[in-house]
């Protein structure tokens, strides 16, 4: 089996089972594991990131896995790359910096780049463009 649509379908497979993976351990402090992080603001952070990168990471290899197409892929990556500097930086510089406020804004921003809620949505658009175009994956 040698064939790219098995090597596609193997890394969907991954994909998916990692973002399962990343969701169930969402509450691991990866920072102090890892003895990364000697501040309860350093480990913060570094947790935050390498959940939205791994969440983000495997979102990509998802849409790689489904579409096959590099144009997909870098745009979903430049999704990625626009999300961490509109939303990730100002939450964390919001959560560090205003500790207790915890209102409907932050709230929305933490889930909104702590799953990856942003290019999960490029799947269904990524399939109304192929339909639209008469292509296939």
């Amino acid at each position: 089996m040698n064939s790219p649509t098995f090597y596609r379908i193997v890394i969907g497979a991954t994909a998916a089972i990692g973002l399962v993976i990343v969701f169930v351990f969402q509450q691991t402090n990866l920072a102090a594991l890892g003895g990364l992080a000697a501040t309860p603001s350093n480990q913060f952070i570094i947790n935050k990131l390498i959940r939205f990168f791994l969440n983000d990471a495997l979102t990509i290899l998802l849409i790689f896995s489904l579409f096959g197409k590099k144009k997909y892929v870098m745009f979903a990556v430049w999704v990625q790359l626009t999300g961490m500097v509109l939303f990730l930086i100002p939450y964390l510089v919001v959560k560090i910096w205003l500790p207790d406020y915890n209102g409907p804004l932050i709230n929305f921003i933490h889930r909104l780049i702590l799953n990856p809620t942003l290019l999960l949505l490029l799947i269904p658009a990524f399939i109304l463009q192929d339909r639209s175009k008469g292509s296939t994956a």
